[in-house]
């Protein structure tokens, strides 16, 4: 389960094809920044300009436009979230990363915040990916293997909003939490995720909203 048919179309032929369409404008855009004093970057502009805007110029402005596109367009479609489900193994491919879970391990499977979430006989977290593909098609996916669907999270009112110094948490996981939300703040994806399982492995779960946490205890099924 991956990008559709019309999420292709958009990637391999309409980024192309902007990309040649902003290359056919190239020369005179450039021609105009170039007299512009107080525009910044006019360097490369003024490279542009000095070709001039004549055929050859704009042929190789849009053909240059249409294999920056292609480019640009087979980038996104590599980055884009594929879901392999099976009775024994869950495969999520994003952003160049694969990530496997064992299907035995699962014990409940919900989207939460536009996120796939896996979820093992304790509530703990084995996977928390964003979700691409539409969330009915998921659903299917997972319950035509044995998957135990659920529409929302089922542990959902037990999480609270993390404050540093909390006396409710160890300070081991206060510790954690101060890191993860340096790494929230800087988008370090592996960072995130690596100190979300370290907090796991302190009995206890956690969950974002931008650069905001919230957490909750391990539960026993």
């Amino acid at each position: 389960m991956g990008p559709t048919p019309a999420d292709r179309a958009v990637l391999l032929l309409g980024v192309p094809l902007l990309g040649a369409v902003l290359g056919l404008v190239l020369p005179w855009v450039a021609d105009w920044v170039a007299g512009l004093r107080w525009a910044p970057m006019q360097g490369p502009f003024e490279l542009v300009a000095s070709f001039g805007d004549g055929f050859g110029t704009r042929l190789a402005c849009v053909g240059g436009g249409g294999v920056l596109g292609i480019g640009v367009g087979c980038v996104l479609l590599l980055m884009c979230m594929r879901l392999t489900v099976d009775g024994t193994t869950i495969q999520v491919e994003a952003d160049g990363d694969t990530q496997r879970v064992d299907g035995t391990e699962v014990h409940v499977v919900f989207v939460d915040g536009g996120q796939l979430v896996l979820l093992d006989a304790e509530s703990r977290q084995l996977l928390r990916e964003k979700c691409e593909p539409p969330v009915e098609a998921v659903a299917v996916a997972f319950t035509e293997h044995g998957y135990a669907w659920r529409e929302g999270d089922p542990y959902a009112g037990l999480y609270r909003r993390w404050v540093p110094d909390l006396p409710d948490l160890p300070y081991a996981v206060h510790v954690l939490l101060k890191a993860r939300e340096t790494a929230l703040r800087k988008k370090s994806r592996t960072d995130i995720r690596e100190l979300r399982h370290e907090v796991q492995k302190l009995g206890y779960v956690v969950r974002d909203e931008s650069t905001r946490q919230f957490w909750r205890p391990l539960v026993r099924s």
